[in-house]
């Protein structure tokens, strides 16, 4: 069964319901297609304890840019959810869930859309399914023994998951930096997995991270800027949201009892052979962080700027006269260390071969100028970099939909003239 549309929006999150808020001022008619529910990432791919990483005052979305009294604060999964939920409300937002879009064929002006409920033709179609949609998962973990139980960040949801007293865990960008910091609170006996990820003070001389670097216009940042293309893709460093924001830190962790071990290189039965990096990859984030520091006190004197001098609760973070030595391992028997569960905090990888568009790169990523594709009537929002730093984040995500609907809308006006 063919159901014929003006303009269809695939994903209901933050970038898809802002582009339908738009669409909506313009009396456009257009349908979201969304595969689970509103906001379905953040409800069934996040933890339970999970909170934004980005302060309230960066959610600015059309038509409901945050109001309450927490605007320092973090907002918690399920309220965000429902956040999300009242605003796609607030303006009637005509959302189909449970679709779930499988390929897009057919031509400018007369798309096909393939779903697991049928197919659907529309006239222009706005890809907002976000960056990263499927599980990285590394290559060894299928030669795992069958007692061994893994599972990837995605679907972690609380310590009660971990079913023995002792847990690996591998990567250590932020989501998997704040599992650690999770699972520290179960009282269980941790092996994390580590390479090299910056790290971000939760705040610093008087502001958020995230407030300096929006004032020092590192969010406005675009892709030409970058050193390379494939920065793009770059994990995010340590940070986290949870208890009123906080700083995380590799060293810290350490004086917490988590036992940090290097990349897992390969497995033979239960022996995991490991890498010599732990030591590197603290000095990563370290330097990463120092980095950010002078970034901020160079803006701070370039602007003459009346801002306190940093405090000790600034430099938390690095290390202590008091830690112990690292050790390097190479080599970890699962077996010996009682460790029957394993969490792949390895990130996520991007699939777009869907679309059956030439619209690629040479990494397989959207080619897009503010949104538009070189196929007339196919759109983007929502992706890390498509215009600035802050398009793939809350934050610019309802900028960059106002440029694809003043877009959308002026060729529709041109089509109809």
């Amino acid at each position: 069964m063919e159901k014929s549309k003006k303009v269809i929006i695939i994903g209901a999150g933050q970038a898809g319901l802002s582009v339908s808020y738009y669409l909506t001022q313009f009396k456009i008619p257009h349908l979201i297609l969304e595969k689970g529910s509103i906001g379905n990432s953040w409800k069934n791919g996040r933890w339970d304890s999970f909170c934004l990483v980005t302060p309230n005052w960066t959610i600015n979305l059309p038509g409901k840019p945050y109001a309450g009294e927490d605007k320092f604060g973090f907002m918690k999964r399920d309220d965000f959810v429902k956040y999300l939920k009242d605003w796609a409300e607030s303006f009637c937002a005509p959302i189909k869930e449970n679709v779930e879009v499988k390929n897009i064929s057919g031509k400018p002006g007369l798309f096909k859309i393939t779903t697991n409920v049928g197919t659907y033709i529309s006239e222009n179609v706005v890809i907002a399914t976000a960056t990263y949609q499927k599980p990285r998962m590394p290559y060894f973990i299928n030669n795992l023994p069958k007692n061994i139980n893994f599972f990837h960040a995605e679907t972690y949801k609380n310590p009660q998951q971990i079913k023995s007293k002792s847990v690996l865990v591998i990567g250590s960008g932020q989501t998997g930096c704040q599992i650690v910091d999770d699972l520290l609170r179960a009282n269980l006996n941790i092996y994390f997995s580590v390479s090299s990820n910056g790290r971000l003070p939760r705040t610093y001389r008087g502001k958020d991270c995230i407030e300096w670097q929006n004032e020092m216009l590192m969010l406005d940042r675009t892709p030409d800027m970058l050193e390379k293309s494939s920065d793009r893709f770059k994990g995010d460093p340590h940070l986290s949201g949870r208890d009123g924001g906080k700083t995380l830190s590799l060293h810290d962790f350490r004086r917490k009892g988590v036992k940090l071990i290097g990349k897992v290189l390969g497995i033979n039965g239960f022996v995991l052979k490991i890498g010599r990096n732990v030591e590197s990859s603290i000095k990563f984030s370290d330097s990463f962080a120092l980095d950010f520091y002078k970034k901020i006190d160079d803006h701070i004197d370039k602007k003459n700027i009346n801002a306190p001098l940093p405090s000790e609760q600034d430099y938390f973070g690095f290390k202590d006269e008091g830690d112990d030595p690292i050790i390097e391992i190479d080599k970890l028997d699962l077996q010996k260390k009682n460790i029957s569960t394993i969490i792949l905090a390895t990130g996520f990888s991007f699939d777009f071969n869907w679309v059956n568009f030439p619209i690629l790169d040479d990494f397989g990523y959207p080619i897009t100028k503010n949104g538009e594709t070189e196929i007339k009537g196919i759109y983007f929002c929502g992706l890390n970099w498509m215009n600035k730093r802050k398009s793939g984040i809350i934050w610019g995500v309802g900028e960059d939909a106002k440029i694809v609907s003043n877009s959308l809308y002026k060729n529709l006006q041109k089509m109809y003239a």
